[in-house]
């Protein structure tokens, strides 16, 4: 089973630094890795549309208008990092014009359906590659605090960008590609 003490002890590995028991032990390495993780989660997270980490939902309307610009505003999801599309019914085909505010989507269409990049905190929810990238970003993040190495630091990013690239080209494969409507000039021609 994975664990964020297993995420973060495999970054503390890559460094060379002592591993840890938990977040909480009260050790240098583990306050700094108790404080760094989730964001340096979320921002992988939010780095690419990776496929376990997508959800879909229909947002509640909420009833106070917006003062001006979009006719009405929706709640977003609790655990919503980042759009991945917004369509105004459910076959999801072409875009509507959509503003985020807050925690909040503005818009003029009187349904949303989104489809998001949901914070996963759980690592056994988080694809394989993915947990393995977060340790070389983990790493990254903590190489100066722990290692007080700027080569060190190099290393571990070179290492996060080769992971990153083989992590997002597999995801890729596994996702259909999606068609994009036809833009205005091709339709006018036919």
């Amino acid at each position: 089973m994975a664990s964020v003490v297993g995420i973060c002890n495999s970054a503390l590995v890559k460094l060379g630094a002592t591993r840890i028991i938990s977040l909480t032990e009260g050790s240098k390495n583990a306050n700094l890795c108790d404080e760094q993780y989730e964001k340096v989660r979320d921002d992988l997270l939010r780095s690419h549309a990776w496929n376990f980490a997508i959800a879909r939902r229909k947002l509640a309307r909420l009833a106070d208008a917006p003062t001006f610009g979009f006719d009405y505003v929706f709640q977003l999801p609790t655990d919503f990092l980042r759009v991945v599309s917004v369509h105004d019914d459910e076959s999801a085909t072409g875009g509507i014009a959509y503003k985020i505010e807050g925690r909040t989507l503005l818009s003029n269409a009187t349904d949303i359906y989104l489809r998001y990049i949901r914070q996963v905190t759980d690592p056994n929810d988080m694809d394989a590659l993915f947990r393995e990238t977060l340790a070389w970003a983990v790493a990254s993040d903590l190489a100066i605090p722990i290692t007080q190495s700027s080569t060190t630091r190099e290393q571990m990013r070179d290492g996060l960008d080769d992971h990153l690239s083989k992590a997002k080209s597999i995801d890729a494969i596994e996702d259909f590609p999606e068609t994009e409507p036809d833009p205005a000039w091709v339709s006018e021609r036919f």
